[in-house]
């Protein structure tokens, strides 16, 4: 019950839950599933939203000028497979081992030279050698400021000279209509979390400094606690600036989102190209 009471505790900004669900051995399925079902949070978007992210990467990316691409978060390779497939030479980074076993599968299977490494970006080692850096569907919103800083170093030092970031972040927007909530409620059978009975705790909470949190307490019969912490950063254009400059990257354009659609700033996220000092 201690434990129980320490998990159900309102915890202080981006402090870390009992276990990251990307690297919970206990729901890799649920992980790998949430890439290709866009109702699930976390997960990709549909392929013809893919498709006209690819379309625009190449746009803003001519091949002749920009060869090697690298994907941060890359999942199970929805985008690296069909950059590749537009001649792209891409490297996939992400640290969910069951994604990067399926991208390695799907690429085989398709006679794709693509390299995959099942790593933490906020660790990765680059060096100089790639053209355009991809960190998309909100996953740099994820992450701490201090995690946010590492990442931007990893692909300051990764990106040749002038190479380029497409980024996306959740907006202030979505941080003013961001609901608070409280619940508590037994599994249903279609629970994505296990298959196991258990007693599911949520809270949302909201934090000054565009800071939000989603947090969901597992209580199984067994005794098995597990405490999942969903962190959100969220931007004004201003302050993803301001952060960008910081480390050495200039703002090129704001968009809707990665297809590269008109800013508008009553959307839940936009989206930036920037370019390397």
């Amino acid at each position: 019950m201690e434990k129980l009471l320490e998990m159900a505790k309102i915890p202080e900004p981006f402090e870390e839950g009992s276990v990251q669900i990307w690297l919970d051995s206990s729901r890799d399925d649920l992980v790998l599933k949430a890439h290709f079902d866009e109702n699930i949070p976390g997960g990709s978007k549909n392929n013809e939203f893919i498709n006209e992210t690819v379309d625009f990467i190449h746009t803003i990316a001519p091949l002749d000028q920009y060869t090697k691409i690298v994907d941060l978060g890359c999942g199970p390779g929805l985008y690296a497979q069909k950059l590749a497939m537009r001649g792209y030479k891409v490297v996939g980074v992400d640290f969910n081992k069951k994604s990067i076993e399926y991208a390695k599968r799907e690429a085989a299977k398709e006679g794709l030279s693509i390299e995959y490494r099942n790593e933490d970006i906020t660790s990765i080692e680059l060096e100089n050698e790639f053209d355009m850096a991809l960190l998309i569907y909100e996953v740099y919103s994820f992450f701490s400021p201090e995690n946010r800083k590492k990442i931007l170093n990893n692909i300051h030092r990764g990106l040749k000279p002038g190479g380029l970031i497409l980024l996306d972040v959740l907006s202030e927007y979505s941080y003013n209509k961001f609901e608070t909530q409280l619940m508590w409620g037994l599994t249903r059978k279609d629970n994505p979390f296990s298959e196991k009975k258990h007693l599911s705790l949520y809270a949302s909470v909201k934090y000054p400094d565009y800071v939000t949190l989603s947090k969901n307490v597992l209580v199984f019969g067994d005794g098995e606690l597990v405490n999942y912490h969903y962190w959100n950063q969220h931007f004004t254009v201003q302050s993803l600036e301001k952060e960008m400059n910081d480390a050495g990257f200039t703002l090129e354009k704001v968009y809707a989102d990665v297809n590269g659609g008109e800013y508008q700033s009553d959307r839940d996220s936009f989206a930036v190209l920037l370019k390397k000092n």
